[in-house]
């Protein structure tokens, strides 16, 4: 048998696995805890007003008993904040609590509560250098559902504190439930920040994807049941579900393509995972979903990507196990299918949790919090680098800037192994150390497609560059010092020629040449075929550099009045003054004469500025 469940709403305001049953107190200890959190937070109320223990604490320890379902945890989630905001102490808490229970009811708080004084660090980093020691699962998750339900009333808190605590929600608690596998909880997470931590591209990306093709019922209704029906007619017994990505997530995998250049920033058409149809097999045998994999890829017929197919069966990324195709659908953008067990699923979408549920090992769960010298958290798998923390902190934005990174105050080598409590300090150079392919020899998972882009990036930029250097002469021949100037007084003719060359943009083209993707010949005859030359185009060209003490107002003015007696116009002009003082200034004229080019010349020599470049064409 095969099923599926409608789609009615693609994002429902509260999601069902995020909203608590009435907490139950099923044990006389839980109860216990109750009564006596009740009476510590007695008084206390929250920003909203409301009663800060039966609101916060019990909503924290209802969704803990719920996803685990584990005495201590209840109980150490209904007292976390026990310590630090009453004035309670871990040995009352023993003592309430004889026994083993009470010893490992107050672990799990100790490790969720800060300090009550500063030492030799501020008395946030200390705290948490304290906290990161204690890798027991259960802070974990306590520590999880604390973040989310304080973002889930983040409206009743001063704006520099929404803004602060969604971009530690997203920077470290995103990154947390990711590498505990809880990818729905992450996904939860992170919409429930991105309002608050960047509330203009929120409003542009929510905008963008809730119009999205792709979210229309009727159709993701009828694909489910084309899959259902081919999950049948295979005699696969399973069902068919959705996933849909979040906007942060969304936005975050739309930005890392950009950068890579396949597709445009204002175009989630070709971000597959924006929604997901998963075939879930219930016989949780591997092989009957290679067995329906061919049926697959037959449905999807021509639309099917031959360049994403994923074995994440055979290989698993971080955990995630699929087998994962892209289809790219006419009127609709590309869509995913995944075809995974019932117990791969479990572990793909709730990870460590689904694992405690279901007694199966999670012994490969283990977080290393570090820090970064200002307080800030971050979590990495275990056996992480220095040059892993680095990625975690800083992303693939900075992994080409690092001058060097100490460790607790002392240098460190990116391959070193970083430790709980470690802070990691990231200092910029000039000069910084240049990416190289030994990094993936100590990236994690995670981290080595951030290091790969970076190579791949780096890759690019001396491509270009050296494509400017050989086009130089090539564009001399044709009286042009710069393709900007084409592109933006001719852009048509211009975006002709790029077209023609196989090339989007001037940095493909450059990229293209330098890399010998593209001869300098057929850019010469380009060029002259569309009539873009100095000939054609009756322009005159000036490259000028002049010196910091030429660098005075009314120097271009008088340039300018140069020009003007000669009979020339400027078409475009384009300036800026240099790290050095000195300035920089490229023009492109039009109604000089070929013969009054010298006589230009001489005028810009006799002007009185100092010239350190004089460049006419």
């Amino acid at each position: 048998m095969v099923s599926y469940t409608k789609i009615k709403e693609i994002r429902p305001k509260i999601v069902a696995a995020f909203s608590p049953l009435p907490f139950e107190l099923r044990t006389p200890s839980i109860a216990e805890a109750y009564r006596w959190g009740q009476e510590l937070h007695a008084g206390q109320l929250r920003m909203s007003g409301e009663p800060y223990f039966e609101t916060h604490c019990v909503w924290v320890a209802a969704f803990i008993d719920r996803l685990a379902h584990n005495e201590v945890w209840t109980i150490a989630a209904l007292l976390h904040d026990s310590i630090e905001d009453r004035g309670g102490s871990l040995d009352s808490i023993k003592a309430h609590f004889p026994g083993e229970l009470g010893e490992r009811v107050a672990y799990l708080v100790d490790g969720m509560t800060k300090l009550s004084t500063p030492g030799a660090w501020s008395r946030e980093v200390e705290t948490l250098r304290k906290i990161a020691r204690f890798r027991d699962p259960g802070v974990f998750l306590v520590k999880l559902a604390d973040k989310t339900h304080n973002l889930m009333t983040l409206e009743h808190m001063p704006h520099n504190k929404q803004v602060k605590k969604a971009t530690e929600a997203i920077r470290a608690y995103g990154k947390l439930a990711g590498i505990l596998n809880c990818y729905e909880w992450r996904r939860y997470l992170e919409d429930l920040a991105f309002p608050y931590m960047d509330p203009e591209n929120y409003k542009a990306v929510r905008l963008m994807l809730d119009a999205d093709p792709r979210f229309n019922t009727d159709f993701i209704n009828n694909v489910q049941d084309e899959f259902a029906r081919i999950m049948a007619q295979e005699g696969i017994e399973g069902h068919v579900a959705i996933t849909v990505n979040g906007y942060w997530q969304s936005w975050q995998k739309l930005r890392r393509m950009a950068r890579e250049r396949r597709t445009s920033m204002n175009n989630f058409g070709n971000v597959n995972d924006i929604l997901s149809f998963r075939l879930v097999v219930h016989s949780n045998n591997e092989k009957d979903c290679y067995s329906l994999l061919p049926a697959v890829n037959r449905y999807l017929g021509p639309y099917l990507d031959q360049n994403r197919f994923d074995d994440y069966i055979a290989a698993p990324q971080n955990g995630y196990q699929a087998l994962q195709v892209t289809a790219r659908l006419p009127g609709y953008g590309a869509i995913e299918a995944a075809i995974v067990t019932e117990q791969m699923e479990g572990v793909n979408s709730w990870g460590i949790v689904y694992a405690l549920q279901n007694n199966l090992d999670v012994s490969g769960y283990h977080p290393v919090e570090i820090l970064t010298p200002t307080g800030g958290v971050r979590f990495v798998q275990e056996d992480s680098t220095v040059l892993d923390a680095i990625a975690a902190i800083q992303q693939d934005f900075w992994l080409d800037k690092i001058g060097r990174v100490e460790v607790n105050g002392m240098m460190a080598k990116l391959s070193d192994r970083v430790k709980p409590g470690d802070v990691v300090e990231i200092i910029t150079d000039p000069v910084p150390q240049e990416p190289t392919e030994e990094w993936l020899n100590y990236s994690n998972p995670s981290t080595a497609p951030l290091v790969r882009q970076v190579l791949a990036n780096k890759g690019l930029q001396r491509s270009a560059v050296e494509g400017r250097r050989l086009l130089e002469p090539v564009l001399r021949e044709h009286g042009i010092l710069n393709l900007e100037d084409m592109l933006v007084l001719q852009p048509e003719l211009m975006n002709n020629v790029l077209g023609a060359l196989g090339t989007i943009s001037l940095d493909d083209l450059y990229i293209a040449v330098g890399a010998g993707a593209v001869r300098l010949q057929d850019v010469s005859n380009h060029l002259t075929n569309h009539k873009l030359s100095k000939d054609a185009l009756g322009w005159t060209s000036i490259n000028i550099i002049g010196s910091k003490e030429s660098n005075t107002p009314g120097v271009l003015a008088a340039l300018a009045t140069i020009i003007s007696n000669a009979g020339g116009n400027i078409m475009r002009a384009v300036s800026n003054s240099n790290p050095d003082g000195s300035f920089y200034l490229r023009l492109v004229i039009s109604n000089i004469q070929p013969d009054h080019m010298a006589e230009l010349a001489e005028q810009f020599k006799q002007s009185g500025v100092h010239y350190l470049t004089l460049d006419l064409v």
